[in-house]
């Protein structure tokens, strides 16, 4: 046997084995919601295994139509010298949904290798169908999972909207909330720009991840597209009406126009440009109950407090750190440091506070830790009390004020090692704080002869040097402050960099077949590499801004259309079902080469 015919054996047994040691999975790909009398699929993936078709599960408020029918799939990938293989099997059945509703789909399992491999349960809903009552002009409104229904005409209120909603219609001050702005639409969408975003003043806000997939919902009478813009959690600061003023965007829909062919007919995308506006929303903020006790500084949910001090044994002039720490749900984030007081004798220092803090499932609230860490130096010997501090919050689940007592912490200082003080200040007036004692000796000032050499030569030459030496720095101190000061041009100098590092996390997501992860993460790198090059705030990154500052900055119009064009397909990308890998490949070398097309510009 010749050697290159050996390697490829070789090359095709370890291929093989690495097949073989996959693991095989079986799931169902989760379903959407469905209108009433429209068919819809569901579909079970076998992952990396062989098996028969699955039975048909029974769906209430469902009839089956007919299945399985089954696709497989298979890809192989080559990434730093290693090679893997993968391969599915879909199983689909389709059904026609009769009842509006709920429906549960039940586990469903297969036989796969001797194994028995189950799907979990799911569930989604079957959406009553549009209210007929509803019409455009004499014509029937547009319907959203019909295209044929969304000819060219004027585009109504109720065909494409925005909603500022919270989830919840009144709150007590500091109990979070969340605000979700999300767009209904009967129609695609190929280009969705926001001009003025929503503000939201009187509110401490954390940003919420968000859901890039569409479905499909039922609102007013009227099925809808949605997709969530941004969701918010928000912390209401004042009693009273918080408002939320409107938002405008410049949206590009997808109309569908019949064209007579002859023989048959078909439908042609005609794009429109429309610019809508947000609703104005508000939220009802009850003022916390008076009186309000004692020690209460403004935490809001359910908390825990302990305290600990390490080391337990103290000695004098050596530190150890008291810590006070918060546990527990609400605005923990925002809570204020408690009021120690240390006894006499013991010396504290400006605390320091550690926060983590991270969102809860379902992002209703935050949960977490805030410690503060005190370090203390004890400087006499003797037996100590450090006062436990009452931690007070308001309870939202109980509507009332709960005090928590913290335990005093005994504590024992033995001499320390290091100098401390003299027995003769154990005896002085403990509740004199703002003076120290003076530490005596009994030596006897020894003298010295001193000796001068002015006249050396080492000396004036040490001098010299010393006058250099002040010189350099001086300049290097100067030329660092002048770097500093100049936040635009580090940042300009970093955004070239930045955007290859995020570009990079794009093309990870495309090979690892992530369409919605890819197209976030180019998003991400372009507007961030924008902000960066062009010194523009984030809160001002809109199209018509982009593209003057562009052309500002000695960008061709050829080019900058590009850069335009890779913005609007990663936006349009949001409210498309699923891409190709060769869709996303193209785009990325859209975004690299509009990232050249910048760089190569030179500034004068």
């Amino acid at each position: 046997m010749s050697i290159k015919r050996f390697t490829l054996f070789l090359l095709l047994a370890v291929c093989t084995l690495g097949a073989f040691a996959q693991q095989a999975s079986f799931a169902l790909v989760p379903p959407r919601n469905v209108v009433q009398g429209r068919n819809f699929a569901l579909t079970f993936r076998l992952s990396d295994g062989d098996a028969n078709p699955p039975a048909a599960p029974q769906l209430e408020g469902c009839t089956l139509l007919y299945g399985p029918a089954m696709s497989t799939m298979q890809s192989t990938q080559i990434i730093n010298g290693r090679m893997s293989t993968s391969s599915s099997i879909d199983f689909s059945f389709t059904y026609r949904a009769d009842t509006p509703g709920t429906v549960d789909v039940p586990e469903v399992s297969v036989s796969c290798e001797g194994r028995t491999l189950k799907s979990r349960s799911a569930s989604f809903q079957i959406l009553p169908g549009d209210n007929p009552s509803q019409s455009h002009g004499g014509q029937t409104a547009p319907r959203a999972d019909d295209p044929s229904t969304q000819t060219p005409s004027r585009v109504s209120s109720d065909d494409l909207l925005v909603r500022v909603s919270f989830s919840k219609n009144s709150v007590y001050e500091q109990e979070p909330v969340v605000a979700t702005i999300k767009v209904y639409t009967k129609y695609d969408i190929s280009s969705f720009m926001p001009t003025t975003q929503p503000a939201f003043e009187g509110f401490l806000c954390e940003e919420l991840p968000v859901n890039l997939e569409t479905s499909m919902e039922h609102y007013n009478g009227q099925n809808y597209h949605t997709a969530i813009l941004k969701r918010l959690l928000l912390y209401p600061q004042n009693a009273g009406k918080l408002s939320v003023n409107s938002g405008k965007y410049d949206v590009t829909i997808v109309q569908y126009e019949t064209v007579n062919m002859g023989f048959f007919r078909t439908q042609r995308p005609v794009e429109r440009e429309i610019t809508t506006s947000s609703n104005a929303a508000s939220l009802m903020v009850k003022p916390l109950p008076q009186p309000r006790p004692a020690g209460f500084s403004g935490a809001v949910g359910q908390f825990s407090v302990s305290t600990k001090l390490e080391p337990e044994l103290m000695r004098t002039n050596e530190a150890s750190v008291y810590s006070y720490i918060v546990k527990g749900r609400g605005n923990i984030k925002y809570l204020a440091e408690p009021a120690m007081q240390f006894p006499a004798g013991i010396d504290a220092y400006t605390p320091k506070t550690d926060i983590n803090a991270n969102i809860t499932a379902g992002g209703s609230n935050m949960s977490g830790t805030f410690t503060t860490n005190y370090t203390i130096v004890p400087q006499e010997v003797g037996n100590f009390t450090i006062e436990g501090v009452p931690f007070v919050y308001f309870d939202t689940d109980k509507n009332e004020y709960v005090t928590i007592d913290v335990k005093d912490t005994p504590i024992r200082v033995l001499r320390g090692n290091s100098p401390s003080a003299t027995p003769q200040q154990t005896i002085s007036d403990k509740t004199i704080e703002d003076i120290l004692h003076i530490k005596p000796s009994d030596e006897e000032p020894q003298s010295h002869q001193v000796e001068y050499t002015f006249n050396s030569t080492i000396y004036w030459l040490a001098y010299v040097l010393v006058v250099v030496i002040l010189i350099l720095l001086a300049v290097v101190y100067r030329r660092n402050i002048r770097l500093q000061a100049d936040v635009a041009g580090r940042k300009l100098a970093k955004a070239g960099r930045v955007a290859t590092k995020r570009l990079r996390e794009a093309r990870t997501a495309m090979s690892a077949h992530d369409s919605d992860k890819f197209y976030a993460s180019l998003a991400k790198a372009l507007w961030g590499y924008i902000s960066d090059k062009l010194s523009i705030s984030a809160s001002q990154l809109t199209r018509d801004n982009v593209d003057e500052k562009l052309h500002a900055y000695g960008l061709s119009d050829e080019a900058t259309h590009q850069m335009l064009e890779v913005l609007d397909q990663c936006e349009m990308a949001r409210f498309t079902p699923s891409h190709s890998e060769a869709e996303m490949a193209v785009l990325y070398d859209k975004a690299a080469a509009a990232i050249k097309n910048i760089e190569d510009v030179k500034k004068h």
